[in-house]
């Protein structure tokens, strides 16, 4: 690092369903190329009893020599993914220290990928979070996101996903927000914007994390030369429709201003006709219909009232500068339906445009 002195990186790995792995997880480590005595892996086991910190301690007896200094830490359940990493976080924060990542219990650093990460960092004080590029674990040379894509009505997805790695940028650029996955994240910054919502329990958490990072004034990149490989499969992650929608709209609500939310109700009520006809369509109408139970609780809005305070306490972008990261369509490769091609994405890139005019404030 041109011959500074390397910062101090905390890195939590959650332990969950993932003792498969475990020798991908901990061969990244005694592979890294950044100083072991200036990591310090925290594990949380969030699975109690089913084999992942039986393995993981398998795997540190076997490499000790080889890897950083590590901590465990058991809770004794499932504290879910906003939980574990906050509660690590809370003790870091109170410590002397540069950064944190995060790094799924199912990924794997390259050599160079904690190293490259903390260059783009410390290239820029302004920068709150990097992520580092991630591919399939399954296939190195695919993408599995470049950063994620903020859709105007709260939608997030991966970008660049099943690109050619060669595809990626080949320098540090701005992303809407980034994956939980595998993520750089500044201390000083994280103190002045907080943590998890742990309502969010898992998806969108990081959305939300991203967006409060936004909101004060930080930037948020990717460090394309940073990689991270992350078995990821898409069919993994959908199987819980509630909290992705849940959450969806609880990160609207929190952190758009009133005057941006009063603009966008009548897109937001005519895509949730359409979302309710893809639920019905493909069989989740009741996790669709739970959502709508949820937000009409008065303990709810109470919660987002609460939350909208907070983010207005560290407000310094304007909802105009947030647009302009947010894009109108949603263009993922693993979600094919009527309503987005017929209605969504179409009617959303008038309304996006319209969206970002009309929007000053």
């Amino acid at each position: 690092m041109n011959g500074k002195i390397e910062p101090r990186v905390d890195v939590i790995v959650l332990l969950f369903k993932n003792a498969q792995f475990m020798p991908a997880l901990f061969s990244g480590f005694a592979e890294l190329d950044y100083p072991r005595e200036k990591i310090t892996l925290h594990l949380v086991d969030n699975g109690p009893e089913d084999g992942s910190l039986v393995e993981a301690r398998r795997q540190i007896s076997e490499l000790s020599d080889k890897l950083p200094q590590i901590v465990v830490h058991e809770p004794g359940k499932n504290t879910g993914f906003t939980g574990g990493n906050n509660l690590v976080t809370r003790e870091l924060l109170a410590c002397p220290g540069e950064y944190i990542y995060l790094l799924n219990g199912d990924a794997t650093f390259e050599p160079t990928a904690l190293k490259e990460a903390v260059e783009a960092a410390e290239n820029d004080l302004k920068i709150g979070a990097v992520q580092s590029l991630l591919v399939l674990q399954q296939n190195p040379d695919e993408i599995n996101s470049e950063g994620n894509a903020l859709h105007y009505l709260g939608f997030g997805y991966c970008l660049g996903y099943h690109k050619r790695r060669t595809e990626a940028p080949k320098d540090v650029v701005d992303i809407a927000y980034p994956s939980g996955a595998g993520v750089l994240l500044r201390n000083s910054v994280l103190e002045k914007v907080g943590l998890f919502d742990e309502a969010l329990i898992a998806y969108h958490e990081d959305l939300d994390l991203g967006w409060r990072i936004r909101l004060a004034g930080y930037r948020v990149v990717l460090a394309p030369r940073s990689v991270v490989r992350h078995y990821y499969e898409f069919s993994r992650s959908i199987s819980k429709w509630y909290l992705m929608e849940r959450n969806r709209m609880i990160v609207l609500f929190k952190n758009y201003k009133i005057a941006t939310l009063v603009w966008l109700l009548p897109q937001l009520v005519a895509s949730e006709a359409a979302l309710l006809v893809f639920a019905i369509v493909k069989g989740w109408w009741s996790d669709k219909l739970r959502v709508y139970g949820y937000m009409l609780k008065p303990s709810t809005w109470k919660y987002v009232g609460e939350e909208r305070r907070k983010v207005n306490g560290l407000r310094k972008a304007k909802d105009r500068k947030i647009l302009e990261l947010t894009v109108p369509t949603i263009a993922y490769q693993d979600v094919e339906s009527w309503p987005v091609k017929v209605f969504l994405n179409p009617v959303g890139k008038v309304l996006h445009w319209l969206t970002r005019v009309v929007v000053f404030w």
